[in-house]
């Protein structure tokens, strides 16, 4: 699912505008292997009224939005 992004921010999903930003956070994991996983999540809502999570992707590039 396409994950519109601004300077880092997350700007619409599906091409549905995000209304607010609720929560960010970031994770680190797997560092010490060969396939670290570096994430800075956001916990949006979309004008909608959706609440979804996305996630930007920090080793291998590129957005996505997290499955349930």
């Amino acid at each position: 699912m396409h994950v519109a992004a601004e300077e880092g921010i997350p700007t619409a999903v599906a091409r549905v505008p995000v209304f607010q930003i609720r929560e960010e956070w970031r994770v680190v994991d797997r560092w010490w292997t060969d396939a670290p996983v570096r994430r800075r999540y956001f916990d949006v809502v979309l004008v909608t009224g959706e609440n979804v999570a996305v996630f930007e992707d920090e080793e291998g590039g590129g957005w996505f939005r997290q499955k349930a």
